[in-house]
């Protein structure tokens, strides 16, 4: 599995999970904040999760955020950018997660789903 690597190449097309990205990326600055639903109801409560938003698109939006959440998890939340007024509710999956190259971050992926 590959994954965007370079924020410059937005607008290509790369490959993840084996599908060709259709939609292009573009670079934007703003947070995802929400939470990390429990995939089994005995789970119990759901995690806090956020991360500083790098690219959306029309299929998703990449976030670096300190810790990584559950892969294919599901987290709901608002994105929130600067000089808009409002916050924009979105449940989302996750798709991919990978080390930042500080080893510090993780930069995942996550596709919408509604």
């Amino acid at each position: 599995m590959t994954s965007d690597k370079d924020d410059s190449a937005v607008g290509t097309m790369s490959i993840v999970s084996g599908k060709k990205r259709v939609q292009p990326r573009y670079p934007t600055t703003g947070r995802f904040r929400g939470s990390e639903l429990p995939l089994h109801q005995s789970h119990g409560k759901s995690q806090a999760f956020e991360g500083k938003v790098k690219n959306i698109s029309d299929g998703g939006f990449c976030v670096v955020a300190t810790r990584a959440p559950q892969r294919s998890g599901l987290l709901q939340g608002r994105l929130l950018f600067p000089g808009m007024p409002t916050q924009i509710p979105t449940l989302v999956q996750v798709r991919w997660i990978e080390h930042t190259p500080s080893g510090r971050n993780y930069r995942v992926g996550l596709q919408y789903v509604i």
